[in-house]
């Protein structure tokens, strides 16, 4: 009877005496978990999602690789669990705020306000993360489910007025594209400003009537004077729209063009000269487009000051290459200095010709007016791709609010 009493009593204690062992080691597991998670924001934020390395997230936190890989199966996993576990709910709720802020149901002095300004690592990474997850199925199959669910939730279904949807995807855009140019910018100023202008123009937006542009305009091909020099800039452009920027091998691009690698090193150093030279061919042909029909605009007295026409040029299927070798430019350029020099120069040359263009302006104006169209422009053709409406919203009306109100005015 005793003896059976021990067992009992033995039975019993035992586990008051290996539980908090148990709680120990989830409690180590917990804090390991959320110490690899700030090595991996660490290590993309400086090198970018393509390039997250499980040899320096390991040993960042004083783990082997071997003990990486028992929670993740591959770069790739860990970047999903990046995304579900950091970057995810803040970037979807900046998303939201300054929606919310455009719209006027925020304070007029919300932080949002100053998000825009300097953006945050994590802001930053869900820019990017919008970027890559079309192009890499696995992180696709939760980002961009859970980025078309913000952005409906937020209004942007076939059911809204295209006037109020429009101002959805502004902010939105807003929000996606002052992240993006903070990679090449370091910080977005007067976007402070900027954001309460929109936030004006939406509160002021009357409806007016807009024949948009024709479905597709081609954009204008690149012509250096070199038939062979055209080609392979066209090929690297297509070739990093397709894969990224780290995916774009030299011999990938050489063989799309129909060409051997020794036509491009007769051509370029490396694989950064080619693409910095396709990033200027590129973005000054469509500078030059955008500026022309803001030209056309003052001409014939459009109220929007040919802003809208740059909405309809992003979403066009025929540009969408272009669109997203820029895309893939900007997040690339956090570690490729030349990229990041370049991309530079291009937002300074871009004032530098509104400025030629529209002397009468001031040049706080032309400065402004550039950076509002870097920012919707990489916002924009960041998200309107799980928009399936985006090119039908009313772009116009809000456009001619904002120029008439300032700082366009």
């Amino acid at each position: 009877m005793a003896r059976t009493s021990t067992r009992v009593s033995d039975s019993e204690d035992q586990p008051s005496r290996i539980a908090p062992a148990r709680r120990r080691q989830t409690e180590s597991q917990q804090r390991n978990a959320e110490r690899l998670l700030d090595a991996m924001v660490a290590e993309t934020d400086t090198h970018g999602l393509d390039y997250l390395r499980s040899a320096r997230v390991a040993q960042a936190v004083g783990l082997t690789t071997g003990a990486l890989y028992s929670r993740y199966e591959n770069a790739d996993e860990m970047l999903v669990a990046l995304w579900q576990e950091r970057v995810a709910e803040p970037y979807l709720a900046h998303l939201a705020d300054v929606v919310r802020y455009v719209q006027g149901s925020l304070p007029a002095q919300h932080p949002v306000t100053q998000q825009v300004v300097a953006p945050s690592p994590l802001l930053r990474l869900g820019a990017e993360f919008s970027v890559v997850a079309t192009r890499n199925d696995t992180i696709g199959e939760v980002v961009i489910p859970a980025i078309q669910d913000k952005l409906r939730e937020l209004g942007l279904t076939d059911d809204t007025d295209p006037r109020q949807a429009a101002i959805v995807m502004i902010a939105a855009s807003a929000a996606a594209g002052t992240a993006l140019r903070s990679f090449v910018t370091g910080t977005n100023d007067g976007w402070d400003r900027i954001l309460s202008s929109l936030r004006r123009a939406a509160a002021e937006l009357v409806p007016l009537a807009h024949d948009p542009l024709p479905y597709d305009i081609p954009p204008l091909p690149i012509n250096t004077g070199n038939p062979v020099r055209d080609a392979l800039l066209t090929s690297a452009k297509r070739v990093v729209a397709r894969v990224g920027f780290k995916h774009a091998t030299i011999t990938r691009i050489a063989r799309r063009a129909g060409f051997s690698t020794s036509a491009i090193y007769q051509l370029w150093k490396d694989k950064e000269a080619l693409l910095d030279e396709a990033i200027h061919e590129v973005s000054v042909l469509g500078i030059s487009m955008s500026t022309q029909a803001k030209e056309s605009a003052v001409l014939t007295n459009r109220a929007d000051f040919g802003l809208t026409d740059s909405w309809y040029f992003w979403s066009m299927p025929s540009r969408r290459a272009r669109n997203d070798f820029r895309l893939e430019c900007i997040i690339a350029s956090r570690h490729h200095a030349t990229t990041r020099k370049e991309l530079r120069r291009i937002t300074e040359q871009s004032d530098a010709i509104l400025q030629a263009s529209f002397p009468a302006l001031p040049h706080s104006v032309t400065a402004t007016m550039a950076s509002m169209e870097q920012v919707f422009s990489y916002g924009f053709t960041a998200l309107h791709k799980f928009v399936p409406n985006a090119r039908d919203l009313d772009y116009f009306s809000m456009m001619a609010a904002l120029a008439k109100l300032g700082p366009l005015a």
